[in-house]
């Protein structure tokens, strides 16, 4: 063979031999190189556009495939909600083809080869390329030809776009499975299928007879080689049409199927003159979208009509454009799960449903039949403005206006990025030049999903962990210990660890009403504040709190009055601090005690009005629309206010005035101290508005009707008296608890209600040897029961689990309240029945949360059993909580149209002066709600089912752009998360539902090395996310759980999560102390210390009942239909094809392989 060409082509593939045939039509004389010999044997599948069928035509290259049906037919596109198919077909005088890769370069070949001016040589590999030589070995040998136009159609590692100095490394945007089926019918025969709701689209098309191709899309750190099949068979076989899915199943289960990496690199360079690129070489977009042997094709065939290189870059530029724009697009679209892409996503099928004419330019557009910019940029920008309409909310409600918001945003930048993007490419495609970061980030930032910024090496990022741990043996030690956790009356309740201003209060109020406490609780109280000390000395209003002058005010008196010396070493630097920050800015809760004290004066106290109590209800600031812990406070403190009652001076109060005030309490004029605040105590300092109404208040206390004030408080007297009958003498918590007591005892220090108070605090304190004795946030023997009782329900079947699950399901069943209390509407109260409370019945204060996650542990244990008429009773006290916006409350529903907390007085807190829309609320009541129509569905009537889908409509507008709901009640953002997945789950939403995707890609964006995740306090204060740097047991165990709720496909980064739960666990089955999860108020951290026990096992129990039927799925394959797996010229990887056994569903293909 000559040395010496027109045209040298290095690369003898479908692209390579269409440019051959093309050049060897104006009778030059081509060589074509092809290193593979083997390179039609690859196990895949070619879609063909019209224009590229049109081109083999025109060459006489005959494909001759048989076929009942015509194939090539368009496209069809199956929704992911599960609506209506919309067909995309070419028109009438077109047509495209589908085949075989063997097929198709078998045919073009035999043309090549029948060609006397092209000499295609096989097994030629190019070693080195220059402007008009080429270096290559052939048959063992070196060997050189020469040629003035060299053309690179080597694909994506072409040695060709090398040798220009060009870059190989393009962006990895996922993988694709490929899988072959035999004898199976489609749906809409001759069309290709493309199926959304998976992780990935999903595109089907016949490629013979007898053979369909399933390119499926996986993102790029879904699954390792060990459980690639069960993630798709988890994963994909639910959308497949039912004709395919018994193959498709059958040929998962024998591993035949083949792995590429999907890449993406703009055509934005053709090389030179001397090296010109084509096909993949040159650019290549997402198989999904089927250009890419077209966009090659194109490029072949208009070489060989240019001479000029420059007329040739200038006319592919023209014709590519328009298409590799909608190829991104287009993927995009169909694979992100942004607001944004789905409001498009939405727009489109919309308009395609609607309209003939929109479906055919779609097709032409994506067919590369039509470039025109224009009629790209007018059909893009029309369904744009549609789906703008269509994100405008017909309500006046906040949050959707705020989705709406959001979404518009976020499309308005991509579309100003896209814009940016198409003047860059522009510049970089004029210029000759590869793309730069620059380039690349800017595109990236239109198609955040299609276009990585990152990975720019080319190469995937694996996931660390990429085994299956076994949590067989860490879940039977976390059920010994909760077992040994169990009281006897079968609930489990651990202590809520909040502050020790609790402790101090409680001690306070026994020497007001002078109850001195035994010597042995004193040691405890005193043991108890040594333990909560901070390193310097203080007091805070958390463990992790900076030093509050509140707290260390009031627990520094506490242990002076239980008997500490003012110059102990445990006082002295409390004493330095309050010395240093002035007692008198200590927040108005300070002062209110301090004046109880005789230690403050009541001129420096915000006037607490108990007249407030007997204003008109409809007024929209009367304080039975306040949440109810907060107005349960104020109107104990408005009573005592009204007595202005001073502890009577004693030796310890004369000497604590001398310690808190060095410079002399009678030079104090208190009531200019009124309004100063530290700033280190405060969530926010008093408003304006705020300061406005103070000052009327203070302005009213000096001119009060004395018989009204009376009243009043003769009213407010009654009410707290209520108060103590319904909750067994408790109080809603020991922070109303004290005041409550305290009210009633200056009104009468015989009051028996006051007496039986005081001897019901005592259920409020937590005393052991180790803490000693301190008065706890609140009582959680319901809660804590309930979610151990669901997350026992995955591991039902363990030794002795039913036992303890009884004994647990007993106790709730016994703490329902289940009649209603004589005066709870005069006494502002929800009505109570059906509810459970979060400590148990004798509380007194149901809880819309706690009463789902009871029925839900019922449930757990009884199922179909459980006691219907209770679940009735619930279910309606759930709806007594619903807001009008489909939101739950927590005790009961919002009572304010206005917003009050620009009224909150207690400056330390906030989000605490009304009723609020909790995420975790309205999740787990729609999980309950879900739980009882599986299990009772005659009690889940029309009422129900319209509370359902209003809570659900709150919920995904209650969700963050980025995925996320904010929790209330733990630490915050994944808390939230965690009980946003649960309520869409429990209203029916499929795993594929955009929402459910982005929340989980929430949650896998915040995964940390080491496998778990961990969120800091701090963002509490700002309402904002904040990453901790070290993993939480209890934080990974709730974003564990929502993933495998969720049924997410990430099985790699579930099993890193679940390895970290394993290395964290200690030797008796628990797991360590790290910071506080749960908050209120926003500043107030609490330490749940169950949490630690059953949330970690839920999330292993969750684990263990799906692992072991992936890893048996994956190793479960007879040795004669072990896949033999070779690694592609292209990179991808090939499984020859066997002969499948007998189809089976996917519930036998399990069962047969499961345990």
């Amino acid at each position: 063979m000559s040395a010496n060409y027109d045209i040298a082509i290095v690369g003898g593939g479908p692209v390579g031999s269409v440019c051959a045939l093309a050049h060897a039509r104006k009778d030059l004389r081509v060589v074509m190189l092809e290193a593979n010999p083997k390179s039609a044997c690859r196990l895949a599948g070619e879609w063909l556009h019209p224009p590229a069928v049109r081109i083999l035509e025109e060459l006489d290259v005959q494909l001759d495939i048989k076929c009942e049906e015509p194939i090539g037919k368009g496209f069809a596109l199956f929704p992911e909600d599960g609506t209506e198919v919309i067909r995309f077909p070419y028109s009438k005088e077109v047509r495209g083809f589908s085949c075989e890769h063997s097929t198709l370069v078998t045919s073009i070949h035999k043309t090549v080869k029948s060609q006397p001016n092209i000499d295609f040589m096989v097994g030629a590999r190019a070693v080195a390329v220059e402007d008009g030589r080429i270096e290559y070995t052939y048959k063992g040998e070196n060997e050189t030809l020469h040629a003035p136009r060299i053309i690179g159609a080597d694909g994506q590692a072409s040695i060709v776009r090398q040798s220009l100095g060009l870059s190989i490394r393009p962006k990895i945007v996922s993988q694709t499975v490929g899988i072959i089926l035999n004898d199976v019918e489609l749906p809409l025969e001759g069309y290709g299928h493309v199926l959304l709701g998976g992780p990935g689209p999903i595109l089907i098309y016949r490629l013979s007879e007898g053979q369909v191709r399933i390119i499926s899309d996986i993102p790029p750190d879904r699954t390792t080689p060990k459980d690639r099949a069960a993630f798709l068979l988890d994963n994909y076989t639910e959308i497949l049409p039912d004709t395919i899915k018994p193959s498709f199943i059958e040929v998962l289960r024998m591993k035949k199927f083949q792995i590429a990496i999907n890449k993406v690199r703009p055509h934005v360079t053709y090389g030179s003159s001397g090296r010109i690129l084509i096909g993949d070489a040159a650019g290549h977009y997402h198989p999904m979208t089927a250009m890419g042997m077209t966009f090659g094709f194109g490029d072949a065939f208009d070489l060989a009509e240019h001479d000029d290189f420059r007329a040739f870059t200038r006319k592919r530029f023209r014709k590519t454009h328009t298409p590799s724009f909608l190829a991104m697009g287009l993927y995009e679209v169909l694979a992100d799960y942004h607001s944004e892409a789905v409001a498009i996503r939405h727009a489109i099928y919309s308009r395609a449903r609607s309209s003939a004419g929109y479906r055919d330019r779609t097709i032409r557009l994506l067919a590369c039949d039509d470039t025109s910019a224009i009629h790209m940029n007018m059909a893009f920008f029309r369904t744009v403005i549609q789906a703008v309409f269509k994100q405008i909310p017909i309500s006046l409600d906040k949050l959707a206006w705020q989705k709406s918001y959001h979404t518009l945003r976020a499309m308005s930048v991509r579309i100003w990025w896209l814009l940016q993007s198409i003047k860059q490419l522009y510049k970089v495609k004029y210029r000759g030049e590869d793309m730069d970061d620059r380039a690349w980030k800017t595109l990236s930032r239109v198609f955040m999903y299609s276009v990585p910024f990152q990975n720019q090496t080319g190469k995937s990022t694996p996931q660390k962990g990429n085994s299956l741990p076994d949590a067989n043996p860490a879940l039977h030690s976390a059920i010994a210990r909760l077992a040994d956790l169990q009281q006897e009356d079968g609930s489990w309740e651990g202590e809520m660890v909040w502050c020790p201003m609790l402790t101090a209060q409680y001690a306070l109020l026994h020497y007001i009403i002078g109850k001195p406490l035994s010597a042995k609780r004193r040691r405890n109280i005193l043991r108890s504040f040594m333990k909560a000390r901070f390193d310097d000395g203080t007091w805070g209003m958390h463990d992790h709190s900076e030093p509050h002058l509140f707290v260390t005010t009031l627990v520094y008196i506490a242990s002076r009055l239980l008997g500490i010396e003012r110059d102990d070493p445990m006082l002295k630097p409390a004493q330095e601090f309050m010395e240093a920050e002035g007692v008198v800015n200590i927040p108005s809760w300070g002062k209110f005690w301090l004046s109880v004290l005789n230690l403050y004066d009541w001129q420096g106290v915000n006037a607490v009005l108990p007249e407030l109590w007997v204003l008109p209800r409809w007024l929209p600031i009367h304080l039975s629309k306040w949440y109810c812990h907060t107005r349960l406070i104020y109107m104990a403190m408005s009573v005592i206010y009204g007595h202005r009652f001073q502890t009577p001076l004693s030796p310890e109060i004369v000497s604590l005035r001398e310690e808190l005030y060095p410079n002399g309490f009678d030079q104090i004029d208190f009531s200019k101290t009124r309004n100063m605040l530290r700033r280190g105590d405060l969530f926010a300092r008093p408003n304006i508005l705020l300061r406005m109404a103070n000052r009327l208040t203070k302005f009213y206390e000096g001119r009060h009707h004395k018989a009204t004030r009376l009243r009043s408080m003769d009213s407010m007297t009654e009410k707290i008296k209520w108060e103590l009958q319904t909750t067994d003498h408790t109080s809603i918590s020991p922070v109303s608890g004290t005041l409550n007591i305290l009210a009633l005892w200056l009104q009468d220090n015989g009051d028996p209600d006051a007496r039986r108070g005081l001897e019901q605090l005592e259920g409020w304190v937590w005393e052991d040897k180790e803490y000693g004795a301190r008065v706890t946030g609140a009582r959680s023997g319901s809660w804590d029961t309930g979610f151990v009782l669901q997350a026992l329900q995955p591991v039902s079947d363990f030794d002795d689990v039913a036992k303890i699950m009884k004994s647990g399901a007993r106790f709730l069943a016994e703490n329902q309240i289940r009649t209603s209390f004589k005066g709870y509407s005069e006494s502002y109260r929800n009505d109570p029945r059906g509810g459970w409370c979060f400590a148990g019945g004798w509380h007194g204060w149901p809880v819309s949360d706690c009463t789902a996650e009871a029925v839900l542990g019922l449930i757990a244990f009884h199922g179909k059993a459980a006691d219907k008429s209770a679940i009735k009773d619930a279910i309606e006290f759930m709806l007594r909580a619903q807001n009008p916006n489909g939101s739950f409350g927590s005790y009961e529903s919002i009572r304010s149209r206005i917003g009050l907390e620009w009224l909150n007085p207690a400056e330390m807190f906030g989000e605490s002066m009304t009723e609020g829309a909790y995420v975790e609320c309205t999740a787990s009541c729609l999980e309950a709600f879900s739980a009882c129509k599986e299990h009772f569905p005659d009690l889940v009537n029309t009422h129900v089912m319209k509370a359902i889908i209003k809570a659900d409509a709150w919920l995904r507008n209650a969700q963050r752009s980025d995925g996320s709901w904010r929790g209330v009640w733990g630490i915050q953002y994944i808390y939230g998360t965690l009980f946003g997945i649960r309520g869409l789950m429990a209203t029916g939403t499929k795993p594929s539902d955009p929402a459910l995707r982005l929340a989980c890609r929430w949650l896998l964006d915040r995964q940390h090395d080491d496998g778990g995740w961990g969120e800091h306090h701090s963002g509490c204060m700002s309402g904002e996310y904040v990453d901790h740097k070290e993993s939480q047991v209890i934080q990974s165990a709730w974003a564990l759980i929502a993933l495998q709720v969720a049924r997410d496909a990430n099985w790699t980064a579930i099993s890193r999560g679940v390895q970290y739960l394993l290395d964290m666990q200690r030797e008796d089955g628990s797991w360590p102390k790290q910071d506080m999860a749960g908050v209120f108020f926003r500043t107030a951290l609490l330490d749940y210390v169950l949490y630690r026990q059953y949330f970690p096992l839920h999330a292993l129990g969750l684990y263990e009942n799906n692992h072991h039927a992936r890893i048996n799925l994956t190793e479960s394959v007879m040795p004669k239909h072990e896949a033999k797996v070779v690694k592609a010229n292209d990179g991808s990887l090939n499984s020859p094809v066997n002969q499948p056994k007998p189809a089976m569903d996917k519930a036998s293909a399990v069962a047969s392989i499961a345990k």
